[in-house]
């Protein structure tokens, strides 16, 4: 088959990506929408055996349906996957037969298009076929088609209504328990009451003209959670002269009431779930992508005019506690969530929310804003947890939902691209200008390593049960 004078081969080999027919279909990226779009994801079997899966960059990879045949497939680590590019001296894995030393499947059904576009080798160019040009280069080949992918339109989350998140959670539990949902959720999710200095914490929070002395007797009563404060204002990251072995010492000379308050509330609140050891997160990257989060949150708040800014306190404890849902996922739902992490793997352009709608129905934000309310945690931190990737949220609260917005979009591992999407409202609601949120953002990366490895420690040794 040919388009002009390019002539369509049933196979191809990496050497052809910079030879013709192949180099003249080279096109700049910008061409292709998501549904034109070919992505793969590199799996293994466990007897060994490797597959590339493509399909279109507007759906997520069901590794249930490819299961079916009873393989039991999981995406290769991101190591193999830079080993690979290294060993082929490209930057980008084409999904094309023969260009891979493994076999190829793919799943067409949802490219409606008139073009297809598949990776060159070169991130910043694609490869340009017409859908009859890929069809039957596909049928040409070894390449088998199997139906295995997912429209992300089919797994969209719930963000605008969260008065029905209780009836989703419970309808969530009931479906994958397949037992009668009981009258309370914490029953039913097996989770234990708020402890007792969480308690003690944020009935102390809502009191007027708090002394500092008021809030170190109340740390003072949990030896465990009163050693890991001290041990924080001891920390190099704030420099207090001398020994820090009070906690009355560590609120008034070093950490403050404020962030005393709501590291503490964090840590309490964090002990009653265990950290997954499946997944994609270890304790080290979980505290650690936390501690960032609560400190840019922190950071962007004094960026805003002082009159506008909400309260520091509680938008870093929203930053510090932002994940939650993802302990909670992992105690609510035990016999599903390795095949949640098996799925995040092999998806990894797919936004956590869009595949935990798609398997429970529900999202880690729905259930940990709901458990927060359930806890009697303030609305201003329920709401922020629930709406923060909500970038149009002009509710009750919004400030802190937007903030916690705008530190996902900076905490992006590829956050330039991120942020020029951010709309400009967001800015505009919180009054904050974006050259002061990228200043914020540079005052974090200046952080120095030792400090921030330090904190997480701290947090990762606080936690364990």
């Amino acid at each position: 088959m040919k388009q002009g004078a390019m002539t369509i081969k049933p196979t191809y080999s990496i050497t052809d990506l910079n030879n013709e027919p192949l180099a003249q279909r080279r096109v700049p990226r910008s061409h292709a929408s998501p549904n034109q779009l070919l992505r793969s994801t590199l799996l293994q079997a466990v007897d060994g055996f490797s597959l590339q899966a493509a399909y279109p960059a507007h759906c997520l990879l069901d590794l249930q349906k490819l299961n079916a045949g009873g393989t039991d497939w999981r995406a290769r680590s991101p190591d193999y996957r830079q080993s690979l590019l290294r060993d082929l001296k490209v930057k980008s894995l084409p999904a094309l037969p023969g260009v891979l030393p493994m076999p190829l499947c793919v799943d067409l059904r949802y490219l409606e298009t008139d073009w297809v576009f598949v990776e060159s080798g070169d991130p910043e160019y694609l490869l340009r076929f017409t859908r009859d040009e890929f069809v039957q280069l596909v049928a040409d080949s070894d390449t088998e088609e199997e139906d295995f992918s997912v429209p992300l339109t089919e797994a969209r989350p719930n963000l605008d209504y969260p008065q029905r998140d209780e009836t989703e959670i419970r309808s969530a539990v009931e479906a994958i328990t397949q037992q009668r949902v009981r009258a309370r959720l914490s029953e039913s999710i097996e989770i234990a009451p708020l402890p007792l200095s969480s308690q003690r914490l944020l009935t102390l929070q809502t009191k007027e003209d708090v002394s500092g002395t008021e809030l170190a007797r109340v740390i003072e009563m949990d030896p465990s959670l009163a050693s890991q404060v001290i041990s924080w204002a001891n920390s190099p990251y704030y420099g207090a002269p001398g020994s820090i072995r009070s906690i009355q010492d560590a609120v008034i000379r070093v950490l403050g009431f404020d962030l005393t308050m709501n590291l503490a509330l964090g840590l309490a609140m964090s002990r009653q779930i265990r950290l997954p050891k499946d997944g994609v997160h270890g304790h080290s990257h979980f505290w650690r992508d936390a501690l960032m989060r609560a400190l840019l949150v922190e950071k962007l708040v004094k960026k805003i005019p002082p009159l506008a800014r909400p309260y520091a306190g509680m938008a870093y404890l929203a930053g510090l506690l932002h994940n939650f849902g993802y302990l909670v996922l992992a105690e609510v739902f035990p016999p599903y969530f390795s095949l949640y992490c098996r799925n995040q793997e092999a998806n990894p352009h797919v936004p956590p929310m869009y595949l935990e709608r798609f398997l429970f129905g529900i999202t880690r934000e729905q259930i940990a804003s709901y458990l927060f309310t359930t806890w009697g945690l303030p609305n201003e931190m329920c709401i922020a947890i629930r709406q923060q990737h909500n970038p149009h949220y002009t509710g009750s609260h919004f400030k802190y939902s937007n903030l916690l917005y705008l530190a996902h979009q900076y905490m992006h591992p590829q956050w330039e691209q991120q942020i020029t999407r951010i709309p400009a409202a967001v800015y505009e609601r919180l009054q904050l200008e974006p050259e002061a949120a990228l200043e914020a953002r540079a005052e974090l990366d200046s952080v120095p390593d030792k400090a921030m490895e330090d904190f997480v420690r701290m947090l990762e040794s606080s936690t364990k049960r």
